[in-house]
């Protein structure tokens, strides 16, 4: 119950001292920020970008201070190499590229050493990073960035707020002009605006909002609330898998202290009968039994706050270990958590105990005073019964989550119900065959060891409730694991079969751990040279088809055949009377109602449509 009670903690100690942690980097990304004015993002998540036209006049504005333009690029869009060739690791916190503000009231950097980047080709790094990493202020480094390798040189070091409070992000600064043709994007992703000292915020707000109605402004309440928001959605993902885990370790808890409390009275039943002769009747029996569970639940719950604090320290070891470090955050043990705890460790143990009680309460006093007396068990016919229902509820609620419902939540949670009851079915009907079984896998025990293996089976046989209670607590672990490497090896089976099967390139040139894609340049490149026969490109976007938002990938049809099989069943790859010829696959098609032959109207994020 400790371990099962820590578990629990560990999730909720390590996701709030998370919150804790993002929520003070928050309030220091867009602390003197008092408004902002940013583009709205269309159907396909892309904005048209802000200008220098509308800053001037943001500037102008009555009642504003200061404005400064945002501007940032995707995470890990630019790489600095190291002057030992190294790039720092994609994994764990991402690296970050934005535009410098010279005005300190609306920039969260203040420059530690050196000098601001003012020219193309400078940068400043944040200081822990460049030492840790090994950049020297002055020096020129080779850098990855969307428009191809570039080199850079580091004129200062900066800090994030005053603790350089990063969370072991990357955090480097770029003049504006320079960050634009960096990532190939103009414009800025929005205006930061200080207020004056006496200047209404409302009044500005509607200034500013009537300079350029397409876009938005908000305050400052709103944007540390979305910077919260987005941190916290990477949290909860990480905080529910925790829990999933802390869940599964309470599902096993419940059968080992069931049995172990089923073990513990059975061996006391002439005390309990012992009670009953002297008037003890079997609800004070019940309260007996179960005041002992509520006691252990109590001390568990105590115990295991404290070995769920040192779970997450173990927690975060284990994620630095594995390469995919979480940053340093605060012990943080809310009135929520000591609750959780509470109501796991007690109200597990007092659920688990309730059966062993009525089975205790229910011997009969003089018959428990001769040996053997034990409590009555559900006869093997009924046991059979009830098991094969709940086995079936739970097969079948698992099937209908699996197939029949859609979104993620609701399909893990019928899964997870149906596993669960498929494996309290299975420990219902266990004890029915139970016996046979001890007998027919304790025989070559029984033959080799002797007396000893004889009596292993005599006992195994001799309870089968017990027996098989114990089993299905190790028939969880076990099946938990299973299905853990049975799903990754099923996976990578389909892909080493689908590459094999499908891909006759000698080589995929791709970048695992990010999604900026290559330049264009490096393709053209690839292509032309002389050791390349054919090479072939993809870009993934999003287009509106049929009215529709959907993913696709754009390719040069001619050359895809000689690199790659993609198993098509119907119609061409292209065809010289089609202006415009689409692949889409048979599930698509199908769905779609698609047919070769059919007229697609496709709409793009540039505002183009074609047939």
């Amino acid at each position: 119950m400790v371990l099962a009670v820590s578990f629990v903690v560990a999730s909720f100690v390590l996701t709030d001292g998370l919150r804790a942690q993002f929520g003070g980097l928050s309030e220091e990304i867009v602390a003197g920020t008092d408004l902002e004015l940013r583009p709205v993002a269309d159907d396909f998540g892309h904005a048209t970008p802000l200008d220098q036209l509308l800053l001037d006049r943001v500037q102008a504005t009555d009642g504003v201070a200061s404005a400064a333009p945002v501007l940032s690029a995707q995470d890990n869009a630019i790489r600095p190499i190291n002057a030992a060739g190294e790039l720092i690791p994609l994994t764990g916190p991402p690296q970050l590229a934005i535009g410098w503000v010279d005005d300190p009231s609306l920039s969260s950097f203040t420059l530690v050493e050196g000098r601001p980047p003012t020219d193309r080709g400078e940068l400043t790094m944040d200081v822990d990073s460049a030492r840790s990493h090994g950049f020297e202020i002055g020096r020129s480094y080779d850098a990855v960035a969307p428009q191809g390798k570039v080199r850079l040189t580091l004129t200062g070091l900066t800090s994030f707020g005053a603790d350089n409070n990063t969370l072991g992000a990357t955090l480097m600064q770029f003049p504006v002009g320079a960050l634009q043709e960096l990532i190939g994007e103009p414009g800025y992703d929005g205006i930061a605006v200080a207020l004056a000292p006496d200047a209404d915020a409302g009044a500005v707000q509607a200034r500013i909002q009537d300079l350029a109605p397409e876009a938005e402004v908000v305050d400052n309440a709103t944007l540390e609330s979305e910077q919260k928001a987005s941190f916290n959605q990477g949290i909860d993902i990480l905080g529910n898998v925790l829990l999933g885990f802390a869940g599964v370790s309470l599902f096993v808890s419940i059968f080992i202290i069931y049995n172990t409390f089923s073990i513990v009275l059975g061996q006391r039943t002439r005390e309990l009968a012992l009670l009953r002769v002297v008037g003890a009747d079997p609800r004070q029996l019940r309260r007996s039994v179960l005041g002992e569970a509520a006691v252990i639940g109590v001390l568990s719950s105590v115990i295991g706050v404290g070995a769920g604090v040192a779970v997450a320290q173990g927690l975060q070891a284990l994620f630095s270990a594995v390469g995919a470090s979480l940053p340093d955050t605060p012990v943080v043990v809310t009135g929520r958590t000591m609750i959780v705890a509470a109501v796991v460790g007690v109200g597990v143990t007092l659920v688990s105990a309730i059966g062993p009680a009525r089975k205790a309460s229910r011997v009969p006093a003089i018959a428990a005073l001769r040996d053997g007396a034990a409590a009555g068990q559900a006869s093997g016919r009924t046991r059979l019964v009830i098991g094969t229902v709940v086995l079936g509820l739970g097969l079948a609620s698992g099937a209908f989550g699996l197939f029949r419902v859609e979104g993620l939540s609701s399909m893990v949670t019928l899964m997870a119900a149906g596993a669960a009851s498929v494996f309290v079915g299975i420990t219902m009907i266990s004890p029915v065959v139970a016996v046979p079984l001890t007998r027919l896998l304790g025989w070559p025990l029984a033959s080799t060891m002797g007396i000893s293996g004889r009596l292993a089976r005599q006992n195994a046989g001799r309870n089968p409730h017990r027996t098989a209670t114990t089993a299905a607590a190790l028939m969880i672990g076990l099946a938990a694991v299973s299905m853990a490497l049975t799903v990754g090896e099923s996976v990578k089976a389909q892909l080493r079969s689908t590459l094999s099967s499908s891909v006759q390139a000698d080589y995929l040139v791709t970048e695992p751990n990010s999604d900026n894609g290559f330049p264009v340049a490096l393709a053209q490149a690839i292509d032309a040279s002389p050791v390349v026969d054919t090479s072939v490109s993809f870009r993934y976007d999003q287009a509106r088809l049929n009215g529709e938002l959907v993913d696709v990938a754009g390719t040069n049809l001619d050359t895809l055949p000689a690199l790659f099989d993609i198993d098509l069943v119907d119609g061409s790859l292209s065809s010289p009377e089609v202006a415009d010829p689409v692949l889409v696959s048979n599930e698509e098609a199908a769905r779609l109602g698609l047919g070769v032959g059919d007229t697609i109207r496709s709409e793009f994020a540039s505002g183009q449509s074609r047939e």
